[in-house]
């Protein structure tokens, strides 16, 4: 069975999912969803501005909770977007629906790929085990998603096929386009400044916990890298800042974690080819063109030295606060063991 990997916060009676992405090893087999940003950048590195915040036009964090939907969460989070940003609407769309779509189509490839090895066809069921980014873009333009109303964030909803409605409604909600970005800090910060936020995959360190009081990421240090990875989780970059060489993330992890459910990551750490993976955009509309109200020229705030860290730090701490827990333990703790490292698990990274 799958594990999964909690980071619990014992002082706020919270726990948070990680080892919900798993790393795509394909493109969309729509041409339209494996389009190369590279093409489509409109500002060179003189005209960018010092800082894009999107935060504004994003609709409230959501809290993934123990569900292994980081991927889904940060593609919601990203339409939530578009559609506020075309129509002035704020929408709350399903995660559920994405997720489980996503999953679908990761099991699908899943099975043929076993079938190939085995000479035998065999059915993989649909577990709360994460998704790919791939499989997510590509559920997003076949299937769309519905409103929140109609397919809620319930628990015991998460391994269970939508209701006919909820993809009839999905339907009138696809995206149109995706384009893969590369692991560069013009080609990221370029997106942002067309005003579309993107969603990454990154390896995480047990010293994240550190992040959840003021939202600043540490670049992983060589401790950090010595005890090793101990989880992947997709994230939702809505802008970046020259003076505090960072990126500003959406977390999904509710706003009451970090700056009110954001984080910044130094571009060191996101443009770490290694630590950083899978980055992608979409589009609803073919002709999105958003304006640059989301630009500022002044960047006065570093928010990296303005997010106070404790004096002193108890790396064991950081271990202590990880669980890895087997599926249906009931959330039971379980100490991670020492050895793990970013090549356990099931492809994930």
């Amino acid at each position: 069975m799958p594990k999964k990997i909690h980071l619990r916060n014992p002082f706020k009676s919270k726990i948070h999912r990680l080892n919900g992405l798993i790393r795509s090893k394909r493109l969309p087999n729509n041409p339209a969803l494996c389009q190369s940003f590279c093409d489509h950048m409109t500002y060179d590195v003189g005209t960018l501005p010092p800082k894009v915040d999107l935060r504004e036009e994003m609709t409230p964090v959501e809290d993934q909770s123990t569900i292994g939907s980081c991927v889904a969460n940060s593609l919601a989070g990203t339409y939530e977007y578009l559609i506020k940003k075309a129509t002035g609407e704020h929408i709350d769309v399903s995660r559920l629906f994405i997720y489980y779509n996503a999953r679908l189509k990761d099991r699908d490839l899943k099975n043929v790929l076993r079938a190939r090895a085995t000479k035998r066809k065999t059915l993989v069921d649909v577990e709360d085990s994460g998704c790919t980014i791939t499989s997510a873009i590509e559920a997003l333009s076949e299937s769309g998603t519905c409103l929140e109303s109609l397919w809620p964030y319930d628990h015991e909803l998460v391994n269970v096929r939508p209701i006919d409605e909820a993809y009839s409604e999905g339907s009138n909600h696809l995206i149109t386009e995706a384009f893969k970005i590369d692991v560069d800090l013009h080609q990221m910060r370029s997106c942002l400044a067309q005003g579309f936020p993107f969603v990454f995959g990154i390896k995480l360190f047990p010293s994240i916990r550190r992040a959840e009081d003021f939202g600043h990421v540490h670049i992983p240090s060589k401790s950090d890298k010595i005890k090793g990875v101990f989880g992947s989780h997709a994230m939702l970059a809505v802008g970046y800042s020259n003076r505090s060489k960072a990126f500003i993330v959406r977390n999904s992890w509710g706003e009451e974690w970090g700056d009110r459910g954001y984080c910044y990551i130094p571009d060191e750490y996101m443009t770490d080819k290694i630590l950083c993976y899978d980055v992608w955009t979409i589009r609803q509309l073919a002709n999105d063109n958003f304006s640059n109200d989301h630009w500022d020229q002044e960047d006065l705030i570093d928010y990296r030295a303005s997010a106070s860290c404790p004096d002193s730090i108890d790396e064991d701490e950081d271990i202590q606060a990880i669980e890895e827990v087997n599926e249906g333990d009931d959330d039971e703790d379980t100490q991670v063991p020492e050895e793990m490292n970013e090549d356990d698990g099931h492809e994930q990274e």
